[in-house]
């Protein structure tokens, strides 16, 4: 019998090589917009597509295995691969056309304005000297 010798089972559980990849997202909010960040290590933006339906913005792509060439084998393989999507719902009203990608050494940044009816707004404090009345339903 031949035994293996695998320098890594010490350190870390045995994978079986099928875990998915998940791109982790980060999603900050601002006064006038949110930004959503999402890490994909050895992608770039021509492998991803980005779209925006039924108020879901949706981040797609795959992650690739690489290939080690003829004669070689994976000894020990922890790095996940495979197709992936992120969705993340929006509030309604955001506008398509305003949404903004950059890819950036493998992070992926997209900056979503927020609707007008989501910005804040000062409301002024009117005075006594005023002549404005507020309305009141009458029953």
């Amino acid at each position: 019998m031949t035994l293996v010798f695998d320098p890594f089972t010490p350190l870390f559980p045995r994978l079986d090589g099928t875990a998915a990849f998940t791109a982790p997202a980060d999603v900050t909010v601002g006064e006038h917009d949110l930004m959503l960040t999402i890490d994909l290590p050895g992608l770039t933006a021509e492998d991803l597509e980005i779209e925006l339906l039924d108020g879901y913005l949706s981040v797609r792509g795959e992650r690739r295995r690489p290939d080690v060439g003829e004669g070689k084998s994976f000894v020990h393989a922890e790095r996940p691969f495979g197709r992936f999507e992120r969705r993340i719902k929006l509030p309604d009203g955001v506008d398509a056309e305003s949404i903004m990608a950059r890819m950036d050494n493998g992070v992926l940044s997209l900056i979503v304005p927020k609707p007008e009816r989501l910005k804040p707004r000062s409301i002024a404090i009117g005075t006594g000297s005023e002549e404005r009345e507020l309305e009141t339903a009458t029953a």
